[in-house]
């Protein structure tokens, strides 16, 4: 490749260069005033038809040299191959600095593949249950001012349209003693709840001994409860043949049935269940009165605005209604917590492969400083030195954007199949993770390009 001359930057340069090159108007020794032929000094004229002929040339000499292609053309896809070409060689370390970026690309696959897939498993569920929902609430200051719902109160819910059942339920304030004998030699805190047998029925209660208790026993005011299966076990009752009693702050029952806590409901975990005497009663020592309320799906935000007036025609505005809409913001919130959370979890590891990725480049620099210094030596330019640390930094990014964008996909079928979820994928996120993972490496790999550009051939050479 022809070696370009310099440009002539005065006009005595520029005639001294015609002269040399043997441009008429000019003699061999260098005097820009005379021909070859000892002549006279030609007038200003001539010498301006000189100059501009001299430019021309040069011109014309400047088009002639090859061109260098552009940063992004051929010098630099040399670059990247002598990038590839350098990782090659050091196999090993370039597969453990990968790794490190591997690991927080699936980490932060993995977090978004597995949120989008539980959220819809939540949600599926929550069409399925919260979704059909309404629970209509007395307040603390009404119970105590002695306002509380009645048998008809349920009654009038059941009749709206879309209910399928409701019934009143309260509960204990605090853990209350059971026991199975009178004298209380065996004694267990449990929570206690007034419930009618219409708001077992909206919980789904099922029961794996015995059967509910009726709305003939609550309008007779019978002396019966139910038990949850744990607290059967934890009080010794494995059957309910002969009557068996139990006994609730002192006070006598005769237990008919054991149940199996409806799923989703972990406050009835463990817990005995009476007539709803001490709701009606607005008993002190029970929390304020509800209604609970199952409907059919679609139908729970028109219940929830009627069925205020039906519970307490007197006051309806006094009560207080929770429904689905106001638990799927609830449910939103708490996921995106925990997948920010979990996306910040994913941050950190990639900022620990990013640092990783940055210090075997420096390692790498080091190391190579024989060899960056023969390539400045022999005329590589600081930013091609430069390049090429970028693109191995690059490179092994991607590398472990691809391996990690695997494993997280893997992770999130894994899991998906052991919960029985279905999975829900975004397919983008094929492409977000070795993207991710070569930004990475891109920007881990600046300060050691610049490092590997700063150091002085001639120093590296004498060592």
């Amino acid at each position: 490749m022809a070696r370009r001359r310099r440009k002539p930057e005065t006009d005595t340069e520029l005639l001294s260069y015609v002269t040399a090159e043997g441009t008429p108007g000019g003699s061999a020794d260098g005097d820009p005033g005379a021909d070859a032929s000892g002549a006279e000094p030609k007038g200003r004229k001539a010498r301006r038809a000189e100059k501009k002929a001299a430019k021309a040339a040069l011109g014309a000499e400047a088009d002639a040299v090859p061109k260098a292609k552009g940063r992004f053309g051929v010098r630099s896809m040399g670059i990247a191959y002598e990038a590839f070409q350098s990782l090659r060689g050091r196999s090993m370390r370039t597969w453990m600095t990968a790794i490190g970026i591997a690991l927080g690309i699936a980490a932060t696959v993995a977090t978004v593949g597995l949120s989008s897939t539980s959220a819809a498993a939540i949600a599926e569920r929550f069409d399925a249950t919260e979704a059909t929902q309404v629970t209509v609430s007395f307040s603390d200051s009404m119970r105590d001012a002695g306002y509380a719902p009645t048998l008809e109160s349920s009654q009038r819910v059941r009749e709206i349209n879309g209910v399928q059942d409701a019934g009143i339920v309260c509960g204990s304030s605090e853990d209350l003693a059971a026991s199975r004998t009178e004298a209380q030699d065996y004694v267990r805190e449990v929570p206690v709840f007034g419930m009618e047998p219409g708001a077992m029925d909206a919980y789904g209660f099922e029961f794996t001994q015995g059967a509910p208790f009726d709305a003939g026993h609550v309008a007779r005011g019978d002396q019966v409860a139910v038990i949850d299966e744990s607290a059967a076990r934890d009080l010794g009752y494995n059957s309910l043949e002969g009557g068996p009693m139990i006994y609730i702050a002192g006070v006598e029952y005769a237990l008919v049935g054991v149940y199996q806590a409806p799923e989703g409901e972990a406050k009835l975990t463990g817990a005995v269940i009476i007539p709803p005497t001490p709701c009606l009663e607005a008993d002190a020592g029970y929390a304020a009165a509800q209604v609970f309320i199952r409907t059919d799906l679609g139908a729970a935000d028109k219940v929830a605005d009627t069925a205020p007036t039906a519970v307490f025609p007197e006051g309806p505005d006094n009560l207080s209604v929770s429904k689905p809409s106001d638990l799927r913001s609830f449910r939103k919130g708490v996921e995106n917590e925990m997948q920010a959370l979990l996306l910040g979890l994913a941050a950190v590891s990639l900022v620990i492969g990013a640092v990783s990725v940055s210090n075997t480049a420096l390692v790498s620099v080091m190391e190579r400083r024989s060899e960056i210094g023969l390539r400045r030596a022999v005329g590589a330019a600081r930013r091609a030195v430069a390049m090429q640390f970028v693109w191995e930094s690059t490179l092994i990014g991607l590398i472990g954007g691809l391996v990690g964008t695997v494993l997280g996909v893997n992770v999130t079928a894994i899991v998906s199949l052991y919960r029985d979820w279905q999975i829900v994928f975004d397919p983008a996120l094929f492409a977000a993770g070795p993207v991710i993972g070569a930004v990475v490496g891109v920007v881990a790999g600046v300060y050691p390009a610049w490092r590997a550009s700063r150091i002085p051939p001639a120093v590296t050479l004498r060592t």
